[in-house]
């Protein structure tokens, strides 16, 4: 089969697309419109074989020398199965962590240096603290373990959290009752540590949202959520019944911890969006609540500072999201009109699965930028909404990870690619679309069909 028109196709549609996405940004139009990418799934196949025997032979540096990367053609690929990237970290120049499946399969665990992907001893989750001091993660027994990387000694093991803690303390006994116990298996779907380490969030998609506090003698636990301060009692008795218990609502449960450890924002899909407040010792309080500028509350998370919030929501693949300063919302309660006027819309278009922050060595930018990483798109865009630059990766984010030590943004995709990008470079010819797109670098392939997952 001829592959020559592989990379001018591409780059035939890729110009189009970034056209599109550019005029959109700079005002010139509403809505984009796209070309869709023409080539075959035969096509696609036989550009595959091509990048897998080039890194049989050792020779996966030199595979976008022949062969530009690409997402649509091999979606009949990925329809045949394909395990999708859920945690990704970046540990130095050229060595990275990526988690594959979630925490309701069985997953790998895939360690990278240089060329090389080795498989190392299954985790469950993973996450870097914000300034990069504190590496937490979560064993596939429940075990929390503590560190100041990944494989350096254990500076704390925390044991798996039993379901008992999840039950509100404080419950009429009436209500106590009628509570379902949680179970004992961890399904959690966030993980944050602190800057100090003396803080850790875990949301639990089947049993709720917990903070763990270090304190002189041990790790203390708290539940936010459910809690009696966000309304569990009333929705109890809005929904009991004789003859069956009660379980939290926690479909879409998310939560984020500000670096500083004094915030926390957490939400479920029939909620609105949370903001607590932590003292030194873990204790919260609800700081503000927010209503959603879209369906439900989908993800959350703080600058780097923690003085900014973005908060998104999601309708069907699409969504919203809001920045607002901390400072600026305290004490409000869902009020439409006052929240209007703290808050800049950030983004109108993306349901975000993952979001980071770049700080201004990497944005460009003194005040920094949000990366919302969503379906299909990640954009970067300032707290004044500025958008800086927006990438096309293909399919829904899994988790993403900025490093400012490498200046590199890694994000893991739910089609079992891993993306490296450079937002210091431009993608001078464009291979995939973008506004202002950030150089990749690299990115892998971790397909259930390949015999071991691949470089391109």
């Amino acid at each position: 089969m001829d592959l020559s028109s592989w990379n001018a196709v591409g780059r035939i549609v890729a110009e189009h697309n970034s056209s599109e996405i550019k005029a959109v940004h700079e005002g010139q139009k509403d809505q984009p419109s796209f070309k869709e990418d023409p080539r075959n799934p035969d096509l696609a196949k036989a550009v595959l074989r091509e990048v897998v025997h080039l890194n049989a032979e050792g020779k996966a540096g030199e595979v976008r020398e022949h062969f530009d990367p690409a997402h649509v053609p091999f979606i009949p690929e990925l329809e045949r199965g394909v395990t999708g990237l859920s945690c990704c970290a970046i540990l130095g120049s050229d060595e990275f962590l990526v988690l594959q499946g979630t925490a309701f399969s069985v997953t790998s665990t895939w360690h990278i240096a240089g060329d090389q992907i080795t498989a190392r001893e299954p985790l469950a989750g993973f996450v870097w603290s914000r300034n990069r001091r504190f590496f937490l993660t979560l064993e596939t027994d429940g075990t929390l373990v503590v560190s100041k990387s990944y494989g350096s000694e254990p500076l704390d093991r925390i044991p798996s959290l039993p379901g008992s803690i999840f039950i509100p303390r404080h419950l009429p006994m009436d209500l106590r009752s009628k509570f379902e116990t949680p179970g004992d298996t961890a399904f959690f779907t966030h993980l944050a540590i602190s800057d100090d380490g003396k803080k850790i969030l875990l949301a639990d998609y089947e049993r709720g949202v917990i903070l763990l506090t270090r304190s002189a003698a041990d790790w203390e636990s708290q539940l936010l959520f459910p809690s009696l301060m966000l309304g569990l009692e009333e929705d109890m008795r809005a929904a009991l019944d004789e003859d069956h218990g009660f379980r939290p609502y926690c479909d879409m449960i998310h939560a984020a911890l500000s670096p500083d450890g004094r915030f926390v924002a957490l939400g479920t899909q029939m909620d609105d969006h949370h903001v607590l407040r932590l003292s030194d010792d873990g204790r919260s309080s609800v700081y503000a609540s927010l209503e959603c500028l879209s369906s439900y509350p989908h993800d959350a998370c703080f600058s780097d500072d923690s003085t900014l919030i973005a908060l998104n929501s999601c309708h069907f693949y699409g969504g919203a999201t809001l920045v607002c300063s901390l400072s600026a919302i305290c004490g409000l309660n869902v009020q439409r009109e006052q929240q209007q006027k703290v808050q800049t819309v950030l983004n109108d278009y993306l349901r975000v699965y993952a979001s980071g922050y770049l700080p201004a060595s990497m944005a460009g930018v003194d005040q920094g930028a949000f990366l919302l990483a969503g379906a299909g798109f990640a954009t970067c865009v300032t707290p004044s909404g500025k958008v800086l630059w927006e990438i096309e990766f293909g399919s829904s984010a899994g988790s993403v990870d900025v490093c400012p030590e490498t200046g590199r943004v890694l994000i893991a995709s739910h089609s079992g690619m891993l993306h490296l990008f450079d937002p210091s470079k431009r993608q001078d010819v464009p291979i995939f679309a973008g506004y202002r797109a950030p150089l990749e670098e690299r990115r892998w392939l971790f397909w259930d069909r390949l015999e071991r997952p691949i470089v391109w």
